[in-house]
């Protein structure tokens, strides 16, 4: 059956009205039947949790570390403290070596590495355990006199707990995106970590790879394959920032909206949603003849700069005047260019439906884009 994108959307503009962009939504996709197969394991018991592990034994992509001493001292001394989770022994290193976390933004040159617990996907975990028993505080003279009152003051004695807290096992689930113009890879690896130790190992890994099926403003991808159990998988990538003039505006453009660029909110057929912080967002469709489900994911487009008139920021002659010198006027130009220094954008809906009519010998890819608000400015 032949598969459609449209570019519509109930309520909001047509994305035609954007053709002036650098790239607007594809119309072509592939037919539902040329999606590549992918093959679903036999689902395998999931291994109890090792009681410890091992500060030596290590998961590949997964390294879990602590600040200095001096930074956790205060959170020791109360009897916890925080464990950071990276895809990268140097990020690991740094915060070891001075607490510092990197926190420049992905150029999306290489695969994008995420984490998570079960929720939504970031660049990194901070995971908190106790290192010593709860303690209750104690409890100030009001709070007896209350107790003596309803007779629970003195409390019964206790023996004091002096066993060492036990090790704590989590668990945590690494995604790598690897990405073409045509298609990409999520290579997936779940793995227990020690709290206690810091130590990792892997339960699994898997790999999978979805074609691109349509495409949207600002290199938007949406790419798609089906699994031999009669669910598709679906996986929308965030659009890219345009290119700004110089590389001292790219710097900034990079710091202040790549965190807006990566988000990605998608409702669920289930009614649930899913965040990511990621730049991109996967999920699960499924169709039988007389049914369909349908999910949408809201992003933030980048449109070209306004050709209104009256859309413009400061000018130079508003600020300059004769007496200044060559450096006071340069300082006027860089404010006047930092002030006028941001960007347009507007939120997009990608929804993305699979139907089947009873008649049908297989469903119908819809993929449509549409605006979901008014244009905004961006500073950067």
């Amino acid at each position: 059956m032949r598969t459609f994108v449209a570019t519509s959307l109930a309520g909001a503009a047509l994305l035609g009205v954007v053709v002036s962009a650098p790239q607007t939504a594809s119309a072509d996709t592939i037919a539902f039947s040329s999606l590549p197969v992918i093959a679903v394991p036999a689902k395998a018991e999931t291994p109890a949790a090792p009681e410890k592990i091992a500060a030596t034994e290590h998961a590949e992509g997964i390294y879990a570390a602590l600040p200095p001493f001096a930074q956790r001292k205060q959170q020791e001394e109360q009897g916890y403290h925080y464990v950071n989770v990276f895809s990268t022994e140097k990020e690991a290193q740094d915060l070891v070596a001075d607490g510092s976390v990197n926190n420049t933004p992905d150029d999306g040159t290489g695969p994008r590495t995420c984490l998570t617990m079960g929720g939504s996907l970031s660049k990194r975990l901070t995971l908190y355990t106790r290192v010593k028993p709860y303690v209750p505080p104690k409890p100030t003279a009001t709070e007896i006199a209350w107790l003596k009152r309803i007779g629970r003051w003195p409390p019964k004695p206790q023996a004091a707990d002096k066993t060492p807290p036990k090790d704590t096992i989590e668990t945590v689930h690494l995604e790598r995106l690897a990405s073409t113009k045509d298609a990409v890879t999520v290579e997936t690896e779940d793995a227990f970590i020690d709290l206690q130790t810091l130590g990792t190992r892997t339960i699994s890994k898997a790999s999978m790879r979805l074609v691109r099926v349509a495409g949207g403003p600002n290199d938007i991808g949406i790419f798609a394959a089906r699994d031999d159990k009669g669910q598709s998988i679906f996986l929308v990538t965030n659009p890219e920032l345009p290119q700004p003039g110089s590389e001292e505006d790219r710097t900034a453009q990079m710091k202040q909206l790549q965190s807006t660029a990566t988000r990605l909110v998608a409702q669920m057929p289930s009614g649930g949603s899913s965040e990511t912080g990621c730049g991109y967002v996967r999920f699960a469709l499924a169709s039988k003849p007389g049914g369909g489900q349908m999910a949408t994911v809201m992003a933030t487009a980048f449109l070209p700069p306004s050709n209104e008139p009256d859309d413009t920021g400061p000018t130079e002659d508003q600020f300059e005047s004769d007496s200044m010198n060559d450096e006071q006027r340069k300082m006027v130009r860089d404010m006047v260019h930092r002030e006028n220094r941001n960007q347009r954008a507007r939120p997009v809906a990608i929804n993305v439906s699979l139907s089947q009519l009873a008649s049908e010998q297989s469903p119908l890819l819809s993929v449509s884009l549409g605006w979901a608000g008014p244009d905004e400015r961006l500073r950067f």
